[in-house]
């Protein structure tokens, strides 16, 4: 009866697939959200729970006269990054440290001086960047005069001159704070949907009649939409009407139905319609109500409708052995569960049912969404 288990291994259905994305896309919000906030939360820790003491930062510009006429284009050498190293060296920290007072060392001064990118090679941007701002603005200014001496000195250059000159300003932290969440954001709903993504893989739930039909071998006389579609209702009625046509009685089960759902009191019957009661199983007490065996009761309560004159009754599994000996008379419909889980359930109730060689004549689908069905085939009811 049933085919060899690959529902893992299955060909990709390109609608099947989106609408299943859609109905999750509150998945991908709500990891992207939390992306967001783990990205913001641990760039905002890095950059200020854990960068110690506030900095403060002295900016100025120096403008760097060559000497052009004696060394040619000699500026083609130099660039930001060479700059930054000319300023740490001995060359020009040693005039920098002739104004400086004496607790002021040379390191403290290395440490604070950086070049920043330069659109002009002419025009250097130069900031000091310590934990005082006092400290910031007596080296900013000890350059000024270093810088002007080591111009001078220096072969290829005719003088370096400070344009500009601020002060000292407290280095703004978590600027960036938006750019981490955005990051965040992207690489958690990128994780929500990878991890969507192996759970679909792996998913066997029914959601098509394909899906059973195709896993299972076994035909779906139709569905029962949670909104009562009227057409897929009425294929509904004649693929019973067919199946069974010169059939006095007929067995329901249940997949979803749970351990305890029927007792051994044997369902009542009736025609046209479906009793209220369980029936054959020697497991449990009590007796089947509607809330326990919701396929049933949705099932009777389309058959009302439904001009048949087959009686039902319903079974739970595990069967007895009268009722696997009914079921064999009568033969079989299953009644599946829309979406989630329905897959296993239903195989594994497919796998009893052919070990106890039930005859099976087809399936139901029960409680299926509306919106999906209509959305997969184009149209209001019917398979396109």
């Amino acid at each position: 009866m049933r085919k060899d288990e690959t529902f893992w291994q299955e060909g990709m259905d390109g609608k099947r697939f989106a609408l299943c994305f859609f109905r999750r896309l509150w998945l991908m919000a709500i990891s992207g959200a939390l992306g967001a906030a783990l990205g913001a939360g641990l760039y905002l820790f890095a950059a200020v729970a854990l960068a110690g003491p506030p900095e403060y930062q002295v900016f100025s510009q120096y403008r760097i006269y060559f000497d052009s006429e004696k060394y040619g284009e000699i500026q083609d050498y130099y660039n930001a990054y060479t700059w930054g190293e000319i300023m740490k060296t001995d060359e020009v920290v040693d005039y920098v440290m002739e104004v400086l007072p004496e607790h002021i060392t040379k390191e403290q001064v290395r440490a604070s001086v950086s070049v920043g990118a330069m659109n002009d090679v002419k025009i250097m941007p130069l900031t000091i960047t310590t934990q005082d701002p006092e400290l910031s603005e007596t080296i900013a200014k000890a350059y000024v005069y270093g810088l002007d001496r080591f111009g001078h000195s220096i072969e290829g250059l005719d003088g370096m001159d400070c344009w500009l000159l601020e002060e000292a300003k407290k280095v703004p932290r978590g600027t960036k704070a938006g750019n981490a969440a955005l990051l965040g954001a992207v690489l958690g709903a990128a994780a929500g949907f990878f991890g969507w993504l192996f759970w679909y893989c792996l998913d066997d739930s029914v959601y098509l009649e394909a899906d059973f039909e195709d896993r299972f071998g076994i035909p779906v006389l139709g569905v029962l939409t949670e909104k009562k579609d009227a057409s897929f209702r009425k294929e509904l009625e004649t693929a019973l009407a067919f199946c069974l046509r010169g059939r006095e009685r007929i067995s329901l089960a249940d997949a979803a139905q749970a351990a305890d759902c029927c007792g051994p009191e044997k369902g009542r019957k009736g025609r046209g319609g479906l009793s209220a009661d369980g029936a054959g199983s020697a497991a449990g007490g009590g007796r089947c109500t509607d809330s326990a065996c919701p396929g049933a009761k949705i099932l009777r309560e389309a058959a009302e409708c439904m001009d048949l004159e087959t009686e039902w009754e319903e079974c739970r599994w595990p069967f007895d052995s009268e009722a696997a000996e009914r079921m064999r008379r009568n033969g079989v419909i299953l009644l599946l569960p829309w979406g989630k889980g329905s897959g296993r359930m239903a195989g594994r109730l497919a796998d009893r049912l052919e070990t106890l060689e039930i005859p099976v004549l087809g399936a139901v689908i029960y409680g299926v969404q509306d919106r999906f069905l209509h959305a997969y085939y184009g149209r209001k009811g019917g398979r396109a």
